[in-house]
């Protein structure tokens, strides 16, 4: 585990989450952007047609921790 993923853990504890098995992540690119990444696939999370890249750290993780809710949710993501 990076230090970037243990920073997404802590932001779930503070959150008052519980720690699950997590779908989607963010990973940071070499250009320094971030990318949403279906964990299950290796690929790029799309919304839209779009792929989930080249996005801010915050925005990144918000749209990880929105797709992870509506999977732990059983429901079905307006993002994906």
């Amino acid at each position: 585990m990076n230090d970037d993923q243990m920073d997404d853990d802590d932001a779930a504890i503070d959150r008052g989450e519980p720690m699950q098995e997590k779908r989607y992540e963010i990973r940071q690119e070499s250009n320094g952007c971030w990318t949403v990444v279906n964990v299950l696939t290796g690929l790029p999370a799309a919304s839209d047609g779009r792929d989930l890249t080249g996005l801010g750290k915050d925005d990144a993780s918000d749209i990880a921790y929105a797709l992870n809710e509506d999977v732990a949710r059983h429901r079905d993501s307006p993002l994906v």
